[in-house]
């Protein structure tokens, strides 16, 4: 059966329309987003992915490190937290472009942030100074500590290569940021300046400015005599100056130049090496002086319970300024009952004085760094005219009653006492020190000859034999020549070092009551007037019982430089 004719459009139309259909579907297929931004056919549902996000940075080559870090560490953790892939190309010849591609625009940016953050942190260099051979002791300061207070405050790490650069210069290396880096420049600066500005006092220090220290009045009853010309002014019955002809300016071996400090006797002394200790002492003096005379440092420091070797600050009654002390007694006061008095040694002089307490104040720890300059000796190869025994024992005798009080007086004359005149001394002997404490170890106390310099400006005068030419001493009958060890020079502080540099070690220690007690010298003269006899010999019942009083309320130690 035939179609009618009005069927024969519709069924064309219909399958013109199927066709169509097809022919779209292959053409141009349905498609959707999923909710991670991918396309899902409607159909089949497969996913068929975008092209990745990419940003990029141009990054100068100067701040490259510190994206990728310490063997690449800090690259490969950005890339890891993120999940992006982080690249750097060629951009031109100052630059690169760091090429940041990942799963999402998300993860992109936290990756681009990541790096802008890594990229605006301070740049750590290391940079060089070069400094003088000479300021290298100035900047590590002692035990190191200098260099540590110069890394503390730049918040730098600054070294001294092992290997000096030369003899005259050295390399210090800074690492750190730029700001870090110019504040450790600065500080070591300033270390040279002042190393340059002492080296320079010290050059200015041979023309003695120094003050003459007025003391008490020494052993003797006569004053000390204010040195003439030459200091070697004599009377019209004094013989000639008994002058060695020996060049002044060349020192032999063990002989350095020195000031006489104080001065016991011929037989006790002490003396101050010259050198930059000699400046650096003065710069003490001149700073404790300055702390301790504000009221509010005094009462910082105030000295509540004293006790016996301590270390204080004092100030000398004679001239106002304030030096380092040790407590070397504590003895009750005659003038006011039931209170004590310090009986100080000053351990830069070597003389004493009896303070109130409450006139000493603790001292400063800043104030400890220069050692103690003041070394007991003795004047080597003679002895007394006249001996008060057979068989002294020099280790114990204080050298005080031996001597002839006209004979103390002209040593001080020859040897320019406290008047910081240089003179030549050379060790030639020792005796041994016996400490007063049970165990204790002491230095050997050298002995010296002494030389003054002739009017000629060449020759030297020995002045023991100058003494033994006028009648006032002998050559010594029984002196052992021991020879010190280059260990025991060192530890005297008496021989010379590269840096010309020397120094006294001396030890502190607390004593309690009963070893100080029970250690009192044999010698030691309380301010009544009462001798303390601690060698065993039998004294009347009235004086043991005054002795036993006083040894429970006095404690005493003999100081390390000797019998005090």
């Amino acid at each position: 059966m035939k179609p009618s004719a009005p069927a024969i459009p519709l069924i064309l139309g219909l399958s013109l329309l199927g066709a169509s259909g097809a022919y779209l579907y292959m053409l141009f297929k349905k498609r959707r987003s999923n909710a991670t931004g991918d396309l899902v056919d409607f159909f089949t549902r497969s996913t068929s992915k975008q092209d990745a996000p990419v940003a990029e940075i141009v990054i100068p080559n100067s701040l490259i490190p510190l994206v990728i870090g310490r063997k690449g560490y800090t690259l490969l953790h950005i890339q890891q937290s993120t999940g992006a892939s982080i690249n750097f190309v060629d951009h031109d010849e100052s630059s690169q472009l760091c090429r940041i591609q990942g799963p999402s625009q998300a993860a992109v940016e936290k990756a681009k942030e990541m790096v802008l953050k890594e990229t605006s942190r301070p740049i750590t260099i290391t940079e060089e100074v070069i400094v003088p051979q000479a300021a290298c002791g100035k900047i590590l300061g002692r035990c190191g500590d200098e260099l540590q207070e110069i890394c503390r405050k730049s918040m730098a790490k600054v070294w001294l290569e092992g290997r000096a650069r030369s003899e005259t210069e050295r390399r210090v290396m800074i690492t750190g940021t730029a700001s870090q880096i110019k504040v450790a420049k600065e500080l070591i600066a300033q270390k040279v300046r002042e190393d340059h500005d002492s080296k320079k006092m010290l050059a200015d220090s041979t023309r003695q400015t120094r003050e003459p220290r007025i003391r008490t009045p020494p052993t003797s009853s006569a004053p000390t005599p204010v040195p003439s010309d030459g200091g070697m002014k004599l009377n019209s019955t004094s013989p000639k100056i008994c002058v060695e002809k020996r060049n002044s300016s060349s020192f032999a071996a063990g002989q350095m130049e020195v000031f006489v400090s104080t001065i016991v006797s011929p037989s006790k002394f002490y003396v101050q090496l010259v050198g930059p200790q000699s400046t650096e002492l003065d710069l003490l003096v001149l700073s404790m002086t300055e702390y301790y005379n504000q009221n509010q440092n005094r009462e910082l420091h105030r000295l509540r319970k004293p006790y016996l070797g301590q270390i204080v600050a004092a100030e000398f009654n004679a001239d106002n300024k304030w030096y380092r002390a040790e407590i070397s007694a504590i003895l009750p006061n005659e003038y006011k009952p039931g209170e004590v008095v310090l009986d100080l040694f000053f351990v830069d002089y070597g003389d004493n004085q009896y303070t109130n307490p409450n006139e000493v104040y603790e001292l400063k720890p800043d104030f400890l760094a220069l050692r103690f300059q003041a070394i007991e000796c003795f004047l080597a190869r003679v002895e007394p005219t006249q001996q008060s025994n057979l068989m002294p024992d020099p280790a114990s005798a204080t050298g005080e009653e031996e001597w002839d009080p006209v004979a103390v007086t002209r040593f001080e004359e020859l040897t320019y006492v406290a008047q910081w005149k240089k003179i030549v001394s050379k060790i030639v002997t020792y005796r041994n020190s016996k400490s007063p404490l049970h165990g204790r170890e002491t230095s050997p106390i050298p002995g010296v000859e002494l030389y003054d310099t002739a009017p000629n400006g060449m020759d030297q005068i020995n002045i023991a034999q100058q003494l033994i030419t006028e009648g006032l001493a002998r050559p010594a009958s029984s002196e052992g020549l021991n020879e010190l060890s280059r260990s025991q020079l060192f530890r005297l502080g008496l021989t010379n070092g590269a840096d010309g540099s020397s120094s006294q070690s001396s030890s502190i220690d607390k004593v309690d009551d009963v070893s100080a007690s029970s250690s009192t010298s044999a010698s030691t003269v309380v301010s009544s007037g009462v001798h303390i006899n601690g060698t065993g010999q039998t004294c009347p019942k009235g004086e043991q019982q005054q002795q036993q009083q006083l040894q429970q309320s006095v404690r005493y130690r003999s100081l390390a430089n000797g019998a005090h």
